[in-house]
């Protein structure tokens, strides 16, 4: 089978791998149909400054966005059937460092319920992300709701309720997801963006913002608080800037929550987080809103396609980590 592989730090491609072995016993082998790069997790393994990564790891496998549909059963699997589509396979192989393995033609899901039934050690390849997603929903939008699970999930993690004054700071994929879920499924209002790129001002507010704020301007959190109308109730921070933290900080509401959201990595010296009790969880769990974003992308509350800038073929892996970095993608589709 194909799958992406970093050869070296910061170069990416699709290539030949051993087939994959037969599943575990509470495995199920599944055909990958569709995948994406996480524009800040996948990149910045692939350059080897985060989660450990390095050239000693090399070659590896990549991903954890991707979606397939489900060729075979491990003996112990019996909450799983072949045919189903399921989010984020992974897969391991001996002679490659794997960091999930997801851009792989083929991968592996986790009975999960029958494990813990069983009372069986899950494994390495045990994501609670291997939620059954309905055919009704296309392999790229069905990839798409990782980030927008993740997102949703977060927002309810920092206490995020209808009629809240939301900051959000940054706006790649997650800070946007975080304003089109904010305004479309938990009614808040208003919300400001803050952050570093005023020509990306108008695509904001496309995605619900009431506007957009330079926080290369002195008195940007001032200028937040007016659009906002008072304190801001949260704020989802995704640019881990130590400078950007403070500013939010200083027009939180003594009762409001600060998420931190961003992938720190080593190249760049991660800033430490500010000692503050306002300071809300690092890490959500996407799992706990699977069924509520399935069932507003079914019934039409929220569109995955708005997310999708590119669909490339997965031999173009190279050109969609250039677009990443170039900041011209959001959500690229690489579609099998």
């Amino acid at each position: 089978m194909k799958s992406v592989v970093v050869e070296r730090c910061g170069e990416a491609i699709w290539r030949d791998v051993p087939d994959p072995p037969e599943p575990g016993p509470y495995e199920a082998l599944v055909r990958t149909t569709a995948f994406m790069p996480c524009n800040a997790t996948d990149l910045h393994i692939r350059n080897c400054v985060l989660m450990g990564a390095t050239q000693a790891e090399c070659p590896f496998l990549l991903g954890h966005e991707s979606v397939g549909e489900i060729i075979a059963l491990g003996p112990e699997c019996r909450y799983l059937n072949v045919g189903e589509q399921i989010l984020r396979p992974v897969i391991t192989l001996e002679g490659f460092g794997s960091f999930w393995g997801g851009m792989a033609e083929m991968g592996y899901v986790v009975d999960l319920r029958a494990y813990e039934e069983d009372g069986s050690p899950p494994g390495p390849r045990a994501l609670r992300g291997h939620q059954v997603t309905p055919h009704e929903i296309s392999p790229a939008h069905a990839v798409t709701l990782i980030t927008l699970k993740e997102v949703h999930a977060y927002l309810r993690d920092i206490h995020v309720e209808e009629g809240d004054r939301l900051l959000v700071t940054g706006h790649g994929p997650v800070g946007l997801a975080a304003v089109y879920l904010a305004r479309k499924l938990l009614g808040v209002g208003p919300i400001v963006v803050a952050g570093r790129r005023p020509e990306a001002a108008e695509q904001a507010e496309s995605f619900g913002a009431d506007a957009y704020i330079d926080t290369r301007e002195a008195r940007w959190p001032e200028a937040a608080a007016e659009v906002l109308g008072g304190m801001a109730d949260a704020v989802c921070e995704t640019t881990g800037a130590a400078a950007v933290n403070e500013g939010a900080l200083s027009i939180l509401a003594e009762d409001g929550v600060l998420g931190p959201y961003a992938a720190r990595t080593t190249e760049q010296n991660a800033e430490p987080l500010p000692d503050d009790e306002r300071l809300g969880p690092q890490g959500p769990d996407e799992g706990l809103s699977h069924d509520e974003l399935v069932a507003a992308t079914l019934d039409g509350r929220i569109d995955p396609e708005l997310f999708i800038t590119h669909r490339l073929k997965p031999e173009e892996i190279g050109r969609g980590f250039e677009l990443i970095e170039a900041r011209e993608a959001m959500k690229i589709a690489f579609e099998l």
